[in-house]
């Protein structure tokens, strides 16, 4: 598949999932930032705020395994 030249895999599609299981946990997206670059920088770093308490360890690790 491809969008505007770039290459979508596997990969992708998994780190998709996990930011759609996490929105549905968090009712937020997992990366937010200011701008652009911030946003960038933190989807690099995986840096997202935990999801609720009152979801289990295995979701938690679901979700990380994903992401």
């Amino acid at each position: 598949r491809s969008v505007e030249g770039l290459t979508n895999d596997l990969k992708s599609d998994i780190w998709s999932l996990g930011c759609v299981t996490y929105e549905m946990c968090a009712l937020t997206p997992p990366f937010t930032a200011d701008d652009m670059n911030g946003l960038f920088r933190r989807v690099l770093k995986g840096q997202y705020n935990s999801i609720p308490s009152q979801y289990s360890m295995d979701m938690r690790m679901l979700i990380k395994t994903l992401l």
